[in-house]
Order: structure tokens, then C-alpha cells, then sequence
């Protein structure tokens, strides 16, 4: 019972406040975020995944078997079925081409579909489509048929009401099945119309929904029986834009955690350290009195272990209250209600508690154990043992072992890694350049801190290195988040192209560029097409080739231009030289291919061959939702066939119903109208925005507060300082000015090894973790340094004020 007993006196005496509120804080800033981050993704895959209006859909030309789908029932998964063509309906002798969903009553399994009763109600939200006999429409179908609410539209051989306008679907996608405006109906419906015939080219989607492992279960035991007209698909393959920026998201957010495992780990080890020295007196009357190495041993171990206990479990409790509060304070913003978390955050915060203590409380509590009496006697504490270097070991190998089981990410545990590795190993450079500095010429106040440098210049190491992982953490987190949402939001630039033209031919080209400049619509250039097939690389017929890429096994659109697309980007050979001839290749196909400049392509196209040599490779923008081509060929070379064109332009919602002129005038030409699925891209990529901003400012505060933890408890030395020089008739402007001094240099060079490890760390992050392009960032370079000055400048500072203003007396009785 003697550890017990010694905590509780230590806990009254005060002596346990700086390891106990670091623990906590640890631990509450942990739990806190891997709470948050927990809910948050699973909120944003719960939304994201309403792009498919399911789980997994099961995507087929034709409809399957049903024993497949009953064996998904006997598994207890959901179901919903939708059935997606093109076709035309009729009214008042009127006729449009549209795109028609037949969905049943389990459509969606996963989001909501949002309509109105008439053109001035209200919008409303609901689970299911029409009912059988009706249909609901885009809202310009109405003056483009010429009918109101309530007429009838013919569909084949049946008459629908039209009961509703569509405003959004949770599954509209970007086939050429969505060409035209949508309807929807129902799935019985189908039958009596008579649309689809032997040979109709028509979509199946079957929808499901339920347990993931019943999911998974089910669809190993289906994907061996499939065909190839048929295909499995979840998010990442039906929304692979969302799914990136989801994917991307959740890196980032297993990222903000463990660096908050850092940042919690550094405030514990300097705390511990503090303890450790405030400890020796009693360790030497202990010793005096006869008390073995181990004895001592044992009582603190005790007393870790109970104070860990304690610490963490108020950690789990207050930052799950915190994370729920939050939620609670941010509701009306998440686009849906946060589902409750799981253990797994409570594990991690547990883990991180205990992984705290044993990683950096355990080395200082071993150099207590070894405390020479005579040493306490002296009160010569200012150089610590050498074997506590093995903390720089055991500390950060605990916090890397729970970053790794954290993040799952073996890159970004190696990345964080070598961050840390620089710190230490410049650390001590700078380190030695500080205290080695010919700075006491300056002035007192300078001499004053200098001095303090060089009497610590061991443990000073440490400290730099602690606060340095500090700010490498928040800058690392602040400038990948930039980098993130920058990307995302370059994706989809807030005026790009929003709908396609389709099969204009030749002579509607200047019509319908006239059309589109008196609307004042600017659309991008008008490309030519023909559909192609390649059959042969320097006359090896690409049905030999091994892992053929899907660009061999179809049909290729195939286009000539005279001018170099703005997203595209030449990256080896010429564009068109002097002889005009040659294909120029997109390079990811170039490379599935194993293409060198030269080689020669042939192409099927209608039944005829064309030959042609491999003149450049391109990078391609397939963001841009511009035109945008696998292979480009040099003009005149497949002038000879009939070819229709396609370009892309941007219309503001206010002008929507330029697309009824077009389609009036041009009733050839196909529309595929993307505005819709961009804006629910754009709403969910500003919805992961939204989340990783929320934990940035978690992980802010907390950086802050772990900070000011750790220049608390590494003060005390400077206060004896403080209040000697005091007493010998120092003015408490002189020591003020040099404790600014000596944190502000402290400070500088944390900030200036932190913007280098942060650098190598976001370098790694970017090629390695999110997939972004590697750039540099000149902007570290000055912001740490700065930031390191003034955080660790102001905080330390701040935390020494109270003894200068204190009477000495006072101070040295209470170090005592």
C-alpha cells in the first residue's frame, strides 16, 4: 500500500498536477479526435455512399439470374432494382428524347430522392419513387411538351400522370444513359409499355444493402459467376472522384490523430522528467535510510500505474463528452446526423494512456531510481544522465508501434518517422550553435539567457526536439490540409463545363455555335470524332497482348485538332511537325501498352485500316469535364471519315432552359447534362472540407495546450535562476527580457528544424499517402520560425512570470 499511500500525498502535495494533467490531456485529446474522426467517417461514407443509392449495386446489360438475388435475400441484404434506358415519350403530338429510370419500391437503399407536388410548392424528401401509373420529371419537361401537372405523357403503350417534378436523385450518373432529361417511374410500369424489346440497350442495377461482412460474403460467392457484361460496384469504383476525396480524408484524418498521439506524448515525457527531478530529495532520504534500488523501483512503478489508471480513464470519459458536444454544437452543419461510434476510439485512447506512461514516463522513473545521494545533496540537477538518451529510443518507438496499429499506413508512420529523426539529430547542431554563439558581448539580458542555454545544454537538446515535434505537427497538418482541399477544389473549378453536345454533325457546327455566343455561353473547341478500335502495335495484333487494358478491348473515340488542348501537356516528342502525320497518345495508355515514340498503330475504323506513327505522348486534365481524347491525330489523316462532333460548355442554372432551344433546334444532337452530378460532388467534397477543418481546429487546440504543458514543466530550474538573480539585485525588466530571449531562441530553432522535418514529411505525406503532386513550400520556411518565436517565446515567458513577480524568498522557499 505504500504507492497508494505516496500518491495520495503527492496528489494533495500538488507534486502529481503536471504528469497527471498531461496524461489526461493526452488522452482526452486522442479519444476526442479519434471520436470525432470516427463519426465523421462514417457520416461522409454514409453520404458519400448515396451516390450509388446503395452499398453495392450489381451493374448488367441484361437481367440476371434470379437464384442470385435470392440468395442475397437469404443472406438478409436489402434490395432495390432500377432499370435505365433511353427513349421517347410523347404528349399533345409532341415527342422528346429522354432518359427514362424505372426504379421499384426499394429505390434508394441508401440516400433520398427530393421532388415537388408543383411548380410553386415546396420541395420535399422521400424514400421512394412514383407509385405505378405515375411518373415524376424533370421540371423542363413541362414548357418543352407543352403539359402541366397532372396531364399524361405517353411511354410506349401506356399513359403515366405526371404527379411530381424531379429535383435530385442520389444515383444520377454520367452514362449515355442520362442523355436527354430524366423521368422516372415505375419498375411495373414497364411491362405494359412495351419499350423494351429484344436488342434495346438497356442498364440493370440491382441495388444491396446490409451487414458488411453478409455484403462481402455474398459477393465473393457471385463475382466468380459473373460475365463480362456485368460488374460489381461500390464507391470507389461508381464515384471514383468521391471516393478519392473520401479516401483522402480519412488519411488525413488517421493523420491528425497520431500527431496528436505526438504532440500528447512529447507534454507527457516533460512532465515525467519534472516529476522525476522534484522526486530526488525524497529518493535520497529513502536511500539513506536504506532502501534498495528495486524498493524504489517498485513504489513508483506503483504509482504510474495507478496515476495512468486514474489519468486515463478521466481522458476517455472527458473526450468522449467533448467529441459528443461538439457533434451536438456542429449538427446543422453535417449534411447528415453523425452515427455513434464505435469502441474502437475508446481502445485508442486507452492505448495511447498506457503507451504515454510506459514510452516516456518509464526513463525518467529509472533515473530516479539511480539517484546518488550526494548528487541530491548538491542540487546539481542541470545535466541529466546520459542513459537518458535511451528515453529518445523507448518513447518514440511506443508512439510509432501506436501510429502505425493507428493509421494503418506504413508510409505515413515512416514519414512522421523521419520528421523526428531530423528533429533530434538537428536538434543537437542547433543546440550546440546556440550555446556556442558569441552573443554575452550584446548586453546583460542577452548574457543572462545565454548563460541559461549553455548551463542546460544537454537536456536544451531535448527540449528542442520536444517543442520542435510540436509545431512539425501543426505545420505538417496545416499545410497538408491546405493541400488537400486546394486539390479537391481544383478538380472542379466553379465554372467548369456542366453539359456535353453529342452527335452534331457538320453542318450543325456553326448554327450551334452561333446559338451558344448569342446566348453568351462560352464552350470549348469543337472536336471531330470517330469511333475506332485498335488492332495492332508494329503488326502484333493486340488480342495477343497479356492483361490487355480496357482501352484494346473497345472501341476508342478517335479525333484530329490543329491546336494543343489548354489541359493537355506534351511530355515527350512534338506536337505536329513539318509532315503533319502521326498519333499523339495519352501517356497512362501509352505506358499500360509499352509504347515508344515511333511505333505504329493501326485502327479499325468502320471495317478499314488506318496506320499511323506514335508521335508524342500527352498528360490529360480528365477533370477539366472538357473534351478530352486517348489518342489524337495530326489533321488530314482521318479527315476521309464521317465523323460527328462533341464539345462541352458551362451553364449557370438561371439559363437552364437554353437546353429546350437547343434540343428544339438542333433534335439530332444529344445532350448529357452534368450539372447536377457536379453539384453533388462539389456539396460533398465542401462537406469533407467542412470535417477536416473541424479536427484541424481540434488538433490546433490541442497542439497549443500541449505545448503550454510542456514549457510548464520544464521551468523550474528557471525559476530558482529567476529568483537568485533577484535577490542579488537583478531588476525584473532584465529577467523578463531574458527569458524572452532564451525562449525565443529556443523557439526560433524548433521552428527552424521543425519547417525542415515538416517538409520532408509532407514531401513523403503527398507521394506517398494522398497522392498529390510533390511541391515545395517557401511559405514554411518563414512560418516556422516565426510561429516556433512567438508560440514558444510567448509560452514560456508567460509560464516564468509569476516568479519574477513573485518576492524571491518566497520562490526559493517553495522550490526547496
Amino acid at each position: 500500500m505504500l504507492p497508494l499511500r505516496l500518491l495520495f500525498r503527492d496528489w494533495r502535495g500538488g507534486e502529481l498536477a503536471l504528469i497527471a494533467s498531461a496524461l489526461v490531456l493526452a488522452v482526452t485529446c486522442v479519444t476526442a479526435i479519434a471520436h470525432f474522426t470516427d463519426r465523421l467517417t462514417r457520416a461522409m461514407e454514409q453520404q458519400s455512399l448515396s451516390f450509388l443509392a446503395a452499398e453495392r449495386v450489381l451493374r448488367s446489360s441484361q437481367a440476371v439470374d434470379p437464384a442470385w438475388l435470392d440468395a442475397a435475400k437469404a443472406r438478409g441484404l436489402a434490395q432495390g432494382q432500377t432499370i435505365q434506358f433511353a427513349s421517347m415519350i410523347s404528349a399533345n403530338d409532341q415527342f422528346q428524347f429522354v432518359s427514362v429510370k424505372a426504379a421499384d419500391g426499394g429505390y434508394p437503399l441508401v440516400g433520398h430522392l427530393e421532388m415537388r407536388r408543383g411548380e410553386d410548392a415546396p420541395g420535399e424528401i422521400t424514400q421512394q419513387g412514383p407509385p405505378p401509373g405515375e411518373a415524376w420529371v424533370e421540371p423542363r419537361l413541362l414548357p418543352l411538351l407543352g403539359i402541366t401537372m397532372g396531364d399524361a405523357i405517353g411511354l410506349g403503350d401506356t399513359q403515366l400522370k405526371v404527379t411530381g417534378l424531379l429535383e435530385r436523385e442520389p444515383d444520377r450518373g454520367t452514362s449515355l444513359f442520362d442523355m436527354g432529361a430524366r423521368v422516372l417511374v415505375h419498375i411495373d410500369d414497364l411491362p405494359a409499355s412495351g419499350v423494351i424489346q429484344a436488342g434495346s440497350r438497356v442498364r440493370y442495377r440491382y441495388l444491396f444493402a446490409g451487414d458488411d461482412r453478409a455484403l462481402g460474403q455474398y459477393f465473393d460467392w457471385l463475382k466468380p459467376q459473373l460475365t463480362e457484361h456485368q460488374r460489381v460496384l461500390d464507391l470507389r469504383e461508381g464515384q471514383p472522384r468521391v471516393a478519392s476525396a473520401l479516401n483522402r480524408a480519412e488519411r488525413f484524418l488517421f493523420l491528425a490523430a497520431s500527431l496528436a498521439v505526438l504532440l500528447a506524448s512529447v507534454a507527457v515525457g516533460l512532465a515525467a522528467r519534472r516529476y522525476g527531478l522534484r522526486h530526488a530529495t525524497y529518493v535520497a532520504v529513502m536511500k539513506s535510510l536504506g532502501a534498495g534500488r528495486n524498493k524504489i523501483l517498485t513504489i513508483y512503478l506503483g504509482q504510474l500505474a495507478a496515476l495512468t489508471l486514474i489519468a486515463t480513464a478521466a481522458g476517455l470519459a472527458l473526450g468522449s463528452v467533448i467529441q459528443a458536444q461538439v457533434v451536438n454544437l456542429m449538427a446543422g452543419f453535417f449534411p447528415v446526423v453523425p452515427p455513434p461510434s464505435h469502441w474502437n476510439p475508446l481502445l485508442v485512447g486507452l492505448a495511447t494512456g498506457f503507451a504515454c506512461a510506459l514510452g516516456f514516463a518509464l526513463p525518467p522513473l529509472f533515473r530516479l531510481a539511480r539517484t546518488d545521494p550526494m548528487q541530491t545533496l548538491h542540487k546539481d540537477w542541470s545535466n541529466p544522465d546520459q542513459r537518458e538518451w535511451l528515453g529518445l529510443i523507448l518513447g518514440p518507438g511506443a508512439m510509432l508501434l501506436l501510429i502505425w496499429w493507428l493509421s494503418g499506413s506504413l508510409a505515413m508512420t515512416l514519414a512522421l518517422l523521419a520528421g523526428m529523426g531530423l528533429l533530434v539529430g538537428g536538434s543537437a547542431l542547433v543546440n550546440q550553435l546556440l550555446v556556442s554563439a558569441k552573443l554575452a558581448d550584446l548586453g546583460g539580458a542577452w548574457r543572462i539567457a545565454l548563460g541559461s542555454l549553455q548551463r542546460r545544454a544537454a537536456f536544451n537538446t531535448l527540449l528542442i526536439a520536444a517543442f520542435g515535434t510540436g509545431l512539425l505537427a501543426m505545420l505538417a497538418l496545416i499545410f497538408a490540409r491546405t493541400a488537400l482541399i486546394d486539390e479537391w477544389r481544383m478538380q472542379l473549378p466553379e465554372k467548369a463545363p456542366n453539359h456535353f453536345l453529342l452527335n452534331i454533325t457538320p453542318t450543325d457546327v456553326g448554327g450551334l455555335q452561333q446559338m451558344l455566343e448569342k446566348a453568351g455561353v462560352s464552350s470549348s473547341e469543337f472536336y471531330p470524332m470517330v469511333r475506332g478500335r485498335l488492332t495492332a502495335i508494329n503488326d502484333t495484333p493486340t488480342r495477343d497482348l497479356k492483361d490487355r487494358p480496357n482501352g484494346v478491348r473497345r472501341e476508342l473515340n478517335l479525333s484530329w485538332t490543329e491546336n494543343l488542348a489548354p489541359d493537355n501537356r506534351i511530355l515527350e516528342g512534338e506536337w505536329w511537325d513539318k509532315t503533319r502525320k502521326g498519333v499523339s497518345v495519352e501517356v497512362e495508355l501509352a505506358a499500360q501498352l509499352n509504347l515508344a515514340l515511333g511505333d505504329r498503330l493501326r485502327f479499325s475504323i468502320g471495317g478499314l485500316e488506318v496506320e499511323a506513327p506514335v508521335a508524342s505522348f500527352r498528360s490529360l486534365d480528365w477533370n477539366s469535364m472538357r473534351p478530352n481524347f486517348y489518342m489524337l491525330f495530326a489533321p488530314g489523316t482521318l479527315e476521309g471519315f464521317p465523323a460527328t462532333y462533341i464539345t462541352s460548355f458551362y451553364l449557370p442554372p438561371r439559363d437552364k432552359l437554353l437546353v429546350n432551344d437547343l434540343v428544339r433546334s438542333y433534335p439530332s444532337v444529344s445532350v448529357i447534362e452534368l450539372d447536377k452530378i457536379i453539384l453533388r460532388i462539389r456539396d460533398t467534397i465542401d462537406q469533407v472540407s467542412f470535417a477536416i477543418e473541424s479536427v484541424m481546429a481540434l488538433m490546433l487546440v490541442a497542439g497549443v495546450l500541449v505545448l503550454i504543458a510542456g514549457v510548464r514543466a520544464s521551468i523550474a530550474e528557471r525559476l530558482q535562476e529567476a529568483a537568485i538573480i533577484r535577490t542579488l539585485g537583478g531588476r525584473r525588466r532584465l529577467l523578463l527580457k531574458s527569458l524572452v530571449l532564451e525562449f525565443g531562441l529556443l523557439g526560433c530553432a524548433a521552428g527552424l528544424l521543425a519547417a525542415i522535418g515538416a517538409e520532408a514529411t509532407l514531401m513523403v505525406l503527398s507521394h506517398r499517402v494522398f497522392e498529390l503532386p510533390l511541391v515545395l513550400h517557401p511559405t514554411l520556411w518563414l512560418l516556422g520560425p516565426l510561429a516556433g518565436t512567438l508560440l514558444v517565446g510567448t509560452a514560456g515567458t508567460l509560464a516564468c512570470y509569476s516568479a519574477v513577480r513573485q518576492p524571491p524568498l518566497k520562490v526559493l522557499r517553495e522550490l526547496a
